[in-house]
């Protein structure tokens, strides 16, 4: 917080912030709220109004009670009743916690046992690896809750810490909980029920890739959650979707979903594999053919004449030309001995 003379020429001071703002909430913060909380602890005014925040000409003035908004949500300043605001003591806060899980023998079930020395040994290593020596005491006892409470194996606890740092979100409390709850709910508390999750989820993310390359565009929610299905539910493989795709190339625009009437097709025909796929399909091709051609050949069965509605005109026909000869012959025999009328 700033010290001394508001009159020096020279900005000389120093503005102190607790490690566990940077560690702890910082990576759930915008921008905004991060900027205009350093502002207000360099001006150190506490309490201090909506207004005084205003002054600083950092931010507009909604985006100034958005951030104030972020900064009380993430629970590192506090709101008063009469709409003033004060700095939370985060140091206090995080001693206050190890006190009250220390009497409470971290929180029932949780309790620290007799490989206490082991899980001092991982804790330390989580420490190290993932927050380079800084981690929160929240992050402890999460370490804790995994150990005696979810009875995840070792592996799976340093497991969990490296999922939230892929993922970027290992400095987030609330999220690394939930995880952990998840994982806990889901059972894969053992390294061989862990492993089989991940492997599902790097071939999600493989399919993911894949899918996204023959439909060359990117892929929503609802795609992505196809895809999971054909992963998790049918035991999909890259290859035969891969053919899904291609035995609907005729349609032209095709989509996940087209794949996924496919793969649901194969899948009610107990098909598993590319090999029975393309024989399935090969099948089915020429039962389509023998269905076309016996079409075909009851549209074009030969028919008589009268069936065909020939041999009605003809005689008809045939029947005008012959009166007509016949006219035409008796003019003939006429004229040879004369007209009887003409002659009268």
């Amino acid at each position: 917080m700033k010290t001394g003379s508001e009159t020096h020429e020279l900005l000389l001071s120093d503005t102190s912030v607790p490690d566990l703002f940077i560690v702890q909430y910082m990576q759930e913060l915008s921008k905004d709220a991060v900027a205009l909380y350093l502002w207000l602890l360099m001006n150190g005014k506490d309490p201090f109004t909506e207004k005084d925040a205003e002054a600083y000409g950092l931010i507009s003035g909604p985006d100034t009670g958005k951030a104030l908004g972020e900064l009380v949500s993430a629970s590192v300043i506090i709101r008063k009743e009469d709409g003033t605001f004060l700095f939370e003591d985060l140091k206090k806060r995080e001693v206050d916690s190890y006190i009250k899980a220390a009497g409470q023998g971290e929180t029932g079930d949780t309790s620290l046992n007799a490989d206490e020395k082991a899980r001092n040994v991982l804790a330390g290593s989580i420490n190290k690896t993932f927050y380079q020596g800084n981690m929160p005491y929240l992050f402890y006892r999460l370490v804790d809750k995994c150990l005696y409470e979810y009875k995840f194996d070792s592996s799976v606890v340093y497991s969990l810490f490296e999922e939230g740092r892929d993922k970027r979100f290992h400095l987030t409390v609330n999220r690394m909980y939930a995880l952990a709850q998840e994982w806990y709910e889901k059972g894969y508390n053992d390294p061989e029920r862990l492993s089989t999750y991940l492997s599902r989820r790097k071939d999600v993310e493989d399919m993911i890739s894949l899918m996204g390359r023959l439909m060359r565009r990117r892929l929503h929610e609802m795609d992505i959650e196809r895809i999971s299905h054909w992963v998790n539910d049918y035991g999909s493989t890259k290859d035969l979707v891969e053919y899904a795709f291609k035995v609907n190339e005729y349609r032209g625009n095709i989509t996940t979903k087209h794949v996924d009437d496919k793969l649901k097709e194969w899948y009610a025909a107990d098909i598993s594999d590319l090999d029975k796929a393309m024989v399935y399909e090969n099948e089915r091709k020429n039962e389509n053919k023998k269905k076309k051609i016996n079409k075909l050949g009851k549209d074009n069965t030969w028919k008589t004449g009268s069936e065909a509605g020939i041999a009605v005109a003809e005689k008809e026909e045939a029947g005008s030309d012959l009166k007509k000869e016949e006219a035409e012959d008796r003019d003939e025999i006429l004229d040879m001995f004369g007209n009887s009328d003409e002659d009268d």
